[in-house]
């Protein structure tokens, strides 16, 4: 049997190499347009802040350990057609300046091209000096005019632009976050944290909210000068990023397969497309998120390596795996605190029809001996007013180590945990490293008796 995937993403690499976890004779080609393969879409954050030495580091893995693993690697390689009739893909390689045709055929296809930044209220013009720093090419980019800039505007307030103003903010540049929504954080963060955060913010970085980008003013020669909002206001600036959520990159198959109403490829529970020979994984696909009746874009990077996973197992396994509702579980940290999330928050409950509480405390004792007294940690429960069904979680803290419990959160909310069960919910206690009372029992108690 062989697999061809094309691209050599997370969700590509995850799906290749589970494919021979499961069945080490099986053919697997992955096709790669770059030569980059799994390449860390935030890499140059990694960069600024000197966690990696150049971004071409910013890879989970290289085409010779996957040869290594008997795993074809086509790097430089972008597919042209797909004849899913005589299941056969057509690819041409740039081999410097030689560009040679070729065909491979398939039992099974697994598509896995990825998602791109982009903003279409924008003219072609505008969307030309727009950066980007999704993909190596365009962080290489990106970081040659962002470091020439003095003053950068970030259209996005979600987790991609914050990270970004984090690490540009150290170079004593000034940073315009701009959002079209009333918050930062949308969709992973309530005001009890998202408040907290914006105290910590640097005087060189500025939040614009509830502002839309009107229009990017340019010179002649199409250099950035500033970014006019739809109330009127002027932002002078030398460069413009995006930081929105990309989009999935389906041009390839719009002709062949169902595509959904937000662009992503239609499958079944088992990452099916509407060709039974094809599955479509990591940023192509919508999931089902927590308690909502219709699947949504998430297109983070544990669902690649999922949906690489899944395929692969639905593939070559008779049993076949559904992928499993999402928890949206994230971390960051941003201006030296770590936040994390998981669920569903309080102000978008609404939209998806639950009627919810919430209870919110902040803990200052870790240990109920400790040697400093420096800890925090601030922790929101959302549930659900009748049931007490925990529905998602929220922290905030100055502890890395305790991050760990966002994960505990999220299994809870996926096993349907109610306050009730929280409550008397078993954890350890050792006077040195914990207190008496877990962080959760105590917030969950604090729900079961809050009117």
């Amino acid at each position: 049997m062989r697999v061809v995937i094309i691209g050599g993403s997370h969700a590509g690499i995850a799906a290749a190499r589970h494919l021979k976890k499961i069945d080490e004779t099986v053919e697997v080609v992955i096709i790669e347009r770059s030569n980059v393969l799994g390449y860390i879409g935030s890499s140059l954050n990694l960069y600024l802040e000197g966690f990696i030495d150049k971004l071409e580091d910013a890879r989970t893995v290289t085409p010779s350990q996957l040869l290594v693993e008997q795993i074809n690697v086509l790097i430089n390689s972008r597919v042209v057609a797909i004849d899913e009739k005589n299941k056969s893909v057509d690819f041409t390689t740039d081999n410097g300046n030689i560009h040679l045709t070729d065909t491979v055929t398939y039992d099974y296809l697994v598509l896995a091209m990825g998602s791109s930044q982009y903003h279409t209220d924008f003219s072609s013009e505008t969307e030309a000096t727009m950066t980007n720093f999704k993909t190596l090419m365009q962080s290489k980019t990106a970081l040659d005019t962002l470091m020439d800039a003095k003053k950068v505007a970030i259209i996005g307030a979600g987790l991609i632009g914050f990270e970004l103003a984090e690490s540009l903010s150290k170079y004593n540049k000034e940073i315009y976050l701009i959002d079209r929504m009333d918050s930062v954080l949308f969709r992973y963060f309530d005001e009890e944290i998202t408040h907290e955060l914006l105290q910590k913010l640097p005087e060189n970085v500025h939040i614009l909210l509830n502002s839309d980008v009107r229009e990017i003013t340019m010179t002649e020669d199409q250099a950035v000068t500033g970014v006019i909002l739809a109330n009127g206001q002027t932002v002078d600036v030398e460069a413009a990023v995006y930081a929105i959520n990309p989009r999935p990159n389906v041009e390839l198959v719009t002709d062949i397969l169902d595509i959904n109403m937000d662009g992503t490829i239609d499958t079944n529970e088992f990452l099916e497309t509407s060709d039974p020979f094809i599955y479509a994984v990591g940023d192509l696909v919508s999931v089902y998120f927590n308690h909502s009746a219709m699947p949504i874009y998430i297109p983070l990077v544990t669902n690649a390596y999922r949906t690489g996973m899944i395929a692969a197992s639905n593939i070559l396994l008779e049993e076949k795996i559904p992928f499993p509702k999402v928890q949206r579980t994230i971390v960051s940290q941003l201006f030296d605190t770590y936040l994390a999330s998981c669920g569903i928050n309080e102000e978008e409950a609404p939209y998806y029809g639950l009627d919810v509480a919430s209870v919110t405390k902040t803990f200052t004792k870790e240990a109920l001996f400790q040697l400093d007294d420096c800890f925090e940690l601030t922790i929101k429960l959302v549930y659900d007013v009748e049931t007490k069904q925990l529905m998602g979680g929220q922290l905030m803290t100055n502890s890395k180590r305790t991050l760990e419990i966002i994960n505990t959160l999220s299994t809870l909310v996926t096993m349907e945990t109610t306050l009730n069960q929280l409550v008397t919910m078993d954890f350890y206690f050792n006077p040195k490293l914990s207190t008496p009372l877990h962080f959760l029992n105590d917030l969950a108690l604090e729900g079961v008796i809050k009117r």
